[in-house]
């Protein structure tokens, strides 16, 4: 939140510097994000008039300008292509100060300078133009002071606030704030202390339990009323713009000023007139200030006259009984409305608003009668022949402070401190000055203070008062020994893998949109979609990890990467027979370059198919059991023939392969030499081994026998994979590997059939294999291919 430190100052009673208070609000918990000067911050400037302008004798881009003050001419040297004879402009004479120090005299290119022509950055003035001189009106009497012409020298203070901080959302707040903290006197703002017994607006309340207060005053004879200049000049601070209307205009001030937000209702256009606080009917709808008309759900808390809704209670005022410069008499409103209500009506209509805003996290119960005559106060002050007819205050549901009781033992063993008992009723003293030193004190909480419940709350007003630095930085809690879980050992594995393979871990969201889960092909009737999505863009549970890389793939590619390597450990989601399913995935995908900094020895290739497989092949190394194999039915997002899956023992460990150009094209790609892998965590967890020994692979012992190899080529029906005809190999005595080297298809070969040229390798651990030995382990894999694949040797 925006806090304008003149403003703020209005509150205390010799308020520190700007510097020293944004110190103190973050030592009491309210972080000040940014602090920035504005406003007219120089001296020894006036207000000039160009009378003559010649060329540097010295310098193409320099000129020679006399400048009269409006008693003496003087000559400048200025540099400016914006200066012209006759112009007003801000004339700074030697010895004034300026934003960036104190002006000297000096001798620019051989000529004496004996002032300069100012621009609005060498002002201090923001948000203008600092491209040239600042020219100032033709009207511009000579010779005046240049800081009458600029609002004052100001700072504005960012404030982050959280959500259980709404007691500090206006500067009275945050002055109360740091005069409970640090003893400062707080000031009072004026308001209208005047009194009024008629009833022209009678105001009936029906659902108290939603409002449980409404006031009231009704003004008549503010026609024209308009807003004071130092009061838009505040507006204008804030980010608010001003309207030159006081009934508007005044609203928002008291808003940001006490916060309270207030609305002013034109009386000629209530029906009745009356107030009615009533849930809208069905079918009942509403014109906002700003929007369209929209329909209310049954339910939602309006303000109504005696016909229709005026106002979405605590959102917005109706746009046929708002105020305009033909207004005459008027209701002020200032109420407590039920905050999840107001919540609930913002969401649902979508309409933010700063009252909304205050609303929801709740407002003081005692705040509304003043904050109405504090408006009445703004508005009688700009309408002199204004004449106060009502002042009511229906008020049902009286608010009862609640009490706590407070033991300083107590604070001290939830904080953990030793705190003198003196410290800690000082701390409650200054929230409650007739506290009563008796104890347990009987601290009764303040009304703006909706957050203390109980004396855990009142806890941590005391460690705010006294600092949090009296708590010791140590725990006396048993700490429990950690656990190592197999899903997370196999993710820290998978990732410090990955890392050293180049890839780059990202995080995206877990959300996706209806158009992303079509455009991967994902399966619709699995996918569980969420009620309430912040937008269509997070309509979705993620069924994988897919959209959020190619997404981050896009962002970077579009930065100017050739080259990507990323992956991504996180959850997906899916509806099954059981019901709803969550588990844990590793995804990644290479694109462009390969590798990115090119080969030691020169050159650069590109990521491809078996790139993707190799470091597959490195990832589940020394897992038993790990094959590739072509699936029987991949995932829809993969390039059909450009697809393995990866089989760990009898389980799948996920798929690896080229996505399809469909996916590459819904995505903006220019190509789809996008490769992308996905592994369920679930499969590397069963063969997680605990142990540090239990993943040290076994050594085997090596022959001291030489080995013998042969070359096989059969022919065999196309339809045969390898991998069926590698797993026939098993058993085969004294055979050490089997490699596929050689697919032809073409010249010789019946379609429909294709040859593959293996070589098989053995060895023997108790001999020398001669040829005969060789021989006949080649005859019986050949009848074992001839049985089981129909294949025949190669002539």
């Amino acid at each position: 939140m925006r806090i304008i430190y003149s403003w703020l100052s209005d509150f205390i009673e010799n308020p520190p510097p700007a510097e020293e208070l944004a110190a103190k609000l973050g030592r009491i918990g309210l972080k000040v994000e940014e602090l920035k000067k504005s406003g007219a911050s120089f001296s020894g400037v006036c207000v000039g008039e160009i009378l003559k302008i010649d060329k540097h004798p010295n310098a193409d881009k320099l000129a020679l300008v006399d400048v009269s003050d409006g008693s003496v001419t003087l000559r400048v040297v200025c540099g400016a292509k914006n200066i012209a004879v006759g112009q007003k402009i801000a004339f700074a004479k030697v010895g004034a100060k300026l934003a960036e120090g104190e002006l000297k005299k000096a001798k620019i290119r051989g000529v004496e300078s004996e002032g300069m022509i100012c621009s609005a950055s060498e002002l201090g003035l923001e948000g203008r133009d600092n491209t040239g001189i600042l020219v100032l009106p033709e009207a511009t009497p000579v010779g005046v002071d240049a800081i009458t012409l600029f609002p004052k020298a100001d700072c504005t203070l960012e404030v982050e606030m959280l959500p259980n901080q709404s007691h500090c959302l206006s500067h009275y707040a945050l002055a109360r704030e740091l005069c409970v903290f640090y003893g400062f006197k707080l000031k009072e703002a004026a308001i209208f202390d005047g009194r009024s017994s008629g009833n022209v607006v009678p105001v009936t309340i029906h659902v108290p339990d939603l409002c449980p207060r409404y006031g009231a005053i009704v003004i008549k004879g503010v026609r024209g009323a308009k807003t004071p200049a130092w009061m838009a000049d505040r507006l204008r601070a804030m980010g608010s713009n001003p309207k030159g209307n006081i009934l508007i205009d005044g609203s928002n001030y008291v808003m940001y000023e006490l916060g309270q937000p207030t609305h002013c209702f034109d009386i000629s256009k209530l029906a009745g007139p009356k107030i009615i606080v009533r849930r809208a009917m069905p079918g009942e709808m509403l014109k906002p200030l700003d929007g369209q008309a929209i329909k209310l759900d049954a339910g939602m808390l309006v303000i109504a006259d005696a016909s229709k809704p005026v106002a979405l209670a605590g959102v917005m005022g109706g746009f046929y009984t708002a105020v305009s410069e033909e207004t005459d008499a008027i209701l002020i409103e200032s109420a407590r409305f039920h905050a999840p209500t107001v919540r609930l009506a913002s969401k649902t209509t979508g309409i933010k608003s700063e009252s909304s805003y205050r609303f929801e996290r709740g407002t003081d119960p005692e705040l509304p009668k003043k904050a109405a005559r504090r408006l009445a106060a703004l508005i009688l002050e700009a309408s002199p022949g204004a004449e106060v007819e009502q002042i009511s205050d229906t008020y049902p549901v009286k608010y009862e402070r609640p009490v706590v009781e407070i033991d300083p033992a107590r604070i001290n063993a939830i904080l953990g401190t030793g705190i003198a008992d003196g410290e800690i009723y000082a701390c409650l003293k200054a929230f409650q000055p007739d506290l009563k030193d008796a104890k347990p004190w009987k601290f009764t909480v303040p009304s703006y203070r909706q957050d203390i419940e109980s004396v855990w709350d009142v806890s941590e007003e005391v460690a705010r008062y006294v600092g949090y630095d009296v708590i010791p930085a140590e725990s006396h809690m048993p700490m429990l020994p950690s656990a190592v879980t197999p899903r997370w050992a196999v993710g820290l594995e998978m990732k410090n893998t990955l890392a050293g393979l180049g890839f780059s871990e990202v995080y995206n969201y877990d959300f996706i949109s209806a158009k992303e889960m079509k455009a991967c092909a994902f399966y619709a009737d699995m996918a569980l979609e969420v009620k309430n999505p912040l937008s269509s863009d997070y309509q979705f549970m993620r069924q994988s990890l897919l959209t959020g890389l190619l997404k981050t793939l896009r962002y970077n590619l579009n930065r100017g990467r050739e080259s990507v390597q990323i992956f991504e450990s996180g959850s997906v989601y899916s509806r099954t027979e059981a019901g709803k399913a969550e588990d844990v995935h590793c995804a990644g995908l290479m694109s462009g370059d390969f590798p990115e900094g090119g080969f030691w020895q020169g050159g650069q290739g590109v990521a491809d198919f078996y790139h993707l497989k190799g470091m597959m092949s490195r990832l589940f190394i020394g897992k038993g059991g790990f094959r590739f194999e072509k699936p029987k039915t991949a995932p829809g997002y993969f390039q059909p023939g450009l697809c393995l899956e990866m089989k760990l023992g009898g389980n799948s460990a996920g798929y690896a392969g080229k996505l399809s150009p469909a996916v590459a094209a819904a995505f903006d790609f220019k190509d789809n030499n996008i490769f992308y892998f996905e592994i369920p965590l679930t499969c590397m967890v069963a063969a997680w081994k605990p142990d540090f020994w239990q993943k040290i692979a076994r050594i085997k012992p090596v022959s001291a026998f030489p080995q013998n190899w042969r070359d096989l080529s059969i022919v065999l029906e196309e339809k045969h994979e390898w991998h069926e005809l590698e797993r026939s190999f098993s058993g085969v005595q004294d055979l050490a590997s089997a490699r596929l080297i050689d697919v032809y298809k073409g010249k010789n070969i019946p379609a429909g059939f294709r040859s593959l040229t293996i070589r098989f390798t053995f060895s023997s651990m108790t001999g020398t294999l001669n040829d005969a030995d060789v021989g006949a382990h080649m005859t019986a894999i050949l009848d074992k291919l001839a049985k089981n694949f129909s294949a025949k040797l190669r002539s």
